[in-house]
C-alpha cells in the first residue's frame, strides 16, 4: 500500500500541470467504466482469435489475467471503499496507476497475436483515452509515446515480423488512437475551462452551489463565500442554531434551510442570520431545487450588507418616527393647554399662555430642523456628484471656514464645560474649486461629533495645517470612543455605533456617510480611528486645487 502510495505520487508529480487538472479526476464510475470496458473487449477477442492465431499463447493469456485481475482489485476497492473497510485515498491512488498498467500490458502482449495491428492494439485506446480524461494532452503524449515504445517491443517480442510491415501496422493504430484521445481531451479542456469560468463569477459574486444526495448527505461542493466567512464550509455556517431574516428570533432545527433542502423542500432565498465564533454576523440566503429524483442543488450566498441595510432601514425608520412623535405630542399638548387657558374667564394669563407657546415654537423649530436634514439626507444620497462646483472658478479660505464653524459650535461647548486646543487656523490655506457650503456642512458634522461624544470637562483637539498639495484637518476628542468592529460600518447609511446608542445621544446614522461623500466629491479622504473610553480622531484630507 505504502509503494502505491510512492508510485501515485511520482506519477502526479511528471503529469501535474496544474492544480484543477488534478482537483477534477476521473471519478470512480467513470474509472470502473473504463476497466469493465477494456475487460469485456479482452473476453470479445478471446472469440476473435483462436488457437492458430496466437504467436505467443503464453503471453496473450497473461495479458488476459493481468487486466482481469486489475478489474476485479478495482470493483473489489470501489465496493470496500463504501463500506469503509479500504480507504478513498487508498482507491484513489489504484485508480491514478491503473490506466499505466493497462497500457504497459497492452504494449506488451498486443505482439503475441498474430494480426499484431489488429483488435488487440485498437485496445490500447480504452487507457489512452482514460489518461486524456484525467491529465488532457499530457495523457495523449504518455499514449502516443507507449504506441510507439510498443512497436520497439514488436520488434522484440515479433523477430519473424517484417520490420516495414509491423512499424507500418504499429503506427496506424498509434495515431487512431491518439486521434480519438486528441478529440476527448480537447473536450475535456473545453469543459474545464468553462467550469473554471463557472468556478470565478461564484466566486466574485461570492455563491457556493451544493449537490445533496438521497439521504442528505453532501454530494459536491463549488464555489466559496466572500468577506469574514471566505475559507468555511457551509455546513459548518449552517449549524444550529440559526436566526430568522430579523436577525433576533432562532430558528428550530426542522427550519433551517438546509434541513429543509436536505428532506427536498425548494426554497426561493430563504434568509437567515448565524453567529460566528468571533462574535461576528453574517446573512446567508439559501436556495434549492431538485436535479432528480435522489439529488437536490443547494445554492448559498452572502446577503450580509443588503440585509444589514434593510436592518439598518427600518431601525432608521423606528428612530425618525421617535423623534417626529416627541416634539409633535409636545406641541399637540401644549396647544391643548393654550386653548384651556384662553377658554378661561377674563382670556387667562398672558404670561402662561407666553410661555407655552415659546414651548411650540421650539419644538416646530425641532421639527423644522429635522425635516430639513432628512431632506438634505435624500439630496446628498441621490445626487451624483456631491459638492459640484457651479459658477466661476474661486477660491475660498479653509483656514476662515473653519473658524466660522468653531466660532458656531463653542455655545454648545461650552455648556458642557469643553476645553479647546486650535492651531493652524490663523494661517492661511486656500482651497481652488471648493465648494464652502458643502465644506462647511462637512466640517459642522465633524465638530459637532466631537462636541457630542466627547466627555463633559473634556479637551477637543483641531489642528490644520498644509502637507504638500493638499489641506489636513485633525479633529480628536476625548469622549466615549467607538469600537474597532463598528470603524467599518460608520460611513454606512443608518448605522450607528453601540457607544453612541448606548450613551443616549441623538443621531440618525447619516452625518458620517454625508461627510465623506463631500469631502471625496472634493478630491480628498475621510479617515476615523478610535478607542473606547479613549476618544476619537477624525482626519479630512482635501487637495488644494479641485480638478
Amino acid at each position: 500500500m505504502v509503494n502505491l502510495h510512492l508510485l501515485t505520487l511520482r506519477v502526479r508529480g511528471l503529469l501535474r500541470t496544474s492544480r484543477d487538472s488534478l482537483d477534477e479526476p476521473v471519478g470512480p464510475v467513470s474509472a470502473l467504466a473504463h476497466q469493465l470496458a477494456l475487460s469485456t473487449c479482452m473476453v470479445l477477442g478471446i472469440v476473435v482469435v483462436d488457437d492458430q492465431g496466437l504467436g505467443i499463447p503464453w503471453l496473450y493469456w497473461t495479458g488476459q489475467t493481468v487486466v482481469h485481475l486489475l478489474t476485479l482489485a478495482l470493483v473489489l476497492a470501489l465496493l470496500s471503499s463504501r463500506t469503509g473497510r479500504v480507504s478513498r485515498r487508498w482507491t484513489g491512488h489504484l485508480m491514478v496507476v491503473l490506466p499505466f498498467v493497462d497500457l504497459l500490458v497492452l504494449a506488451v502482449c498486443r505482439w503475441s497475436v498474430v494480426n499484431a495491428g489488429g483488435f488487440q492494439g485498437f485496445l490500447m485506446a480504452v487507457p489512452i483515452v482514460w489518461l486524456a480524461a484525467r491529465y488532457r494532452f499530457r495523457g495523449v503524449t504518455i499514449g502516443v509515446a507507449f504506441g510507439v515504445c510498443s512497436m520497439v517491443l514488436g520488434l522484440l517480442i515479433s523477430p519473424e515480423w517484417a520490420a516495414i510491415d509491423l512499424i507500418s501496422r504499429g503506427l496506424a493504430t498509434t495515431v487512431l488512437t491518439g486521434a480519438v484521445a486528441l478529440v476527448v481531451a480537447g473536450a475535456v479542456a473545453r469543459l474545464e475551462e468553462q467550469r473554471r469560468r463557472l468556478q470565478t463569477v461564484s466566486a466574485a459574486l461570492g455563491v457556493v452551489s451544493l449537490v445533496l444526495g438521497e439521504e442528505g448527505e453532501l454530494v459536491e461542493v463549488d464555489g466559496r463565500l466572500g468577506g469574514i466567512a471566505s475559507g468555511r464550509a457551509i455546513p459548518e455556517l449552517l449549524r444550529d442554531p440559526v436566526f430568522a431574516d430579523n436577525g433576533r428570533t432562532p430558528l428550530p432545527p426542522a427550519r433551517n434551510p438546509l434541513a429543509r433542502a436536505a428532506g427536498g423542500a425548494e426554497l426561493d432565498g430563504a434568509a437567515v442570520w448565524v453567529d460566528l465564533e468571533d462574535g461576528r454576523r453574517i446573512a446567508l440566503s439559501v436556495s434549492s431545487t431538485r436535479l432528480d429524483e435522489a439529488r437536490m442543488l443547494v445554492v448559498v450566498h452572502d446577503v450580509t450588507a443588503s440585509l444589514a441595510a434593510v436592518l439598518q432601514e427600518e431601525q432608521f425608520l423606528a428612530n425618525v418616527s421617535h423623534e417626529l412623535k416627541t416634539p409633535l405630542t409636545s406641541i399637540s399638548g401644549y396647544i391643548e393647554l393654550v386653548e384651556d387657558e384662553i377658554a378661561e374667564e377674563g382670556g387667562g394669563d398672558t404670561e402662561t399662555i407666553r410661555a407655552h407657546l415659546h414651548v411650540v415654537g421650539r419644538n416646530v423649530v425641532r421639527l423644522q430642523q429635522l425635516i430639513l436634514g432628512l431632506l438634505e439626507t435624500a439630496r446628498t444620497v441621490s445626487a451624483d456628484r456631491v459638492g459640484s462646483r457651479t459658477g466661476a472658478p474661486r477660491a475660498i479660505a479653509l483656514d476662515e471656514l473653519v473658524g466660522q464653524q468653531l466660532a458656531s459650535i463653542r455655545p454648545r461647548a461650552d455648556s458642557r464645560r469643553l476645553r479647546w486646543a486650535v492651531s493652524g487656523v490663523d494661517r492661511e490655506v486656500e482651497l481652488l474649486n471648493a465648494d464652502p457650503e458643502r465644506l462647511g456642512q462637512a466640517l459642522d458634522n465633524i465638530l459637532s461629533n466631537a462636541v457630542k461624544y466627547a466627555h463633559e470637562g473634556g479637551l477637543i483637539t483641531v489642528r490644520l495645517g498644509v502637507e504638500g498639495q493638499a489641506a489636513r484637518l485633525h479633529v480628536a476628542d476625548e469622549g466615549i470612543g467607538i469600537d474597532q468592529e463598528d470603524l467599518q460600518k460608520l460611513f454606512t447609511p443608518y448605522f450607528r455605533a453601540r457607544t453612541a446608542t448606548e450613551s443616549g445621544v441623538a443621531g440618525y446614522g447619516l452625518g458620517l456617510m454625508i461627510t465623506r461623500r463631500i469631502v471625496r466629491a472634493h478630491g480628498g479622504e475621510l479617515t476615523i480611528s478610535s478607542r473606547v473610553g479613549r476618544g476619537t480622531r477624525v482626519e479630512m484630507v482635501i487637495p488644494l486645487v479641485r480638478t
